[in-house]
């Protein structure tokens, strides 16, 4: 089986001199398939979390950043094979999202 994984977001620019003074840009990416597991990084420290995953079916998670911005959470009742998006809206203003494509799925 096969991930892949397209984020949005835009990338602060090197001259700007107050993105040097923010934390790093939010991104999320897969981690695991069964369940489905995200992790987040660039998130503001101790920021809480709302996930919610779409596709064929969709569900929700929450999850709360580590003072470094990071965290991981899963998803239950997902296939493996669908197309899913994923969004994570923190409670400070952070945001991210990435598109699942499953390129390749075979069963076992």
């Amino acid at each position: 089986m096969a991930l892949v994984a397209a984020a949005c977001g835009q990338t602060p620019s090197p001259s700007d001199p107050a993105a040097s003074k923010k934390p790093g840009r939010p991104q999320l990416a897969p981690t695991d398939q069964s369940p489905l597991t995200v992790k987040g990084t660039g998130f503001r420290p101790h920021e809480h979390v709302l996930l919610a995953a779409k596709g064929l079916k969709s569900s929700r998670a929450e999850a709360t950043a580590d003072s470094s911005g990071n965290f991981i959470a899963s998803f239950k009742g997902l296939k493996s094979c669908d197309s899913i998006t994923v969004t994570a809206t923190g409670s400070k203003g952070s945001r991210t999202e990435f598109n699942l494509s499953q390129i390749v799925c075979t069963y076992a």
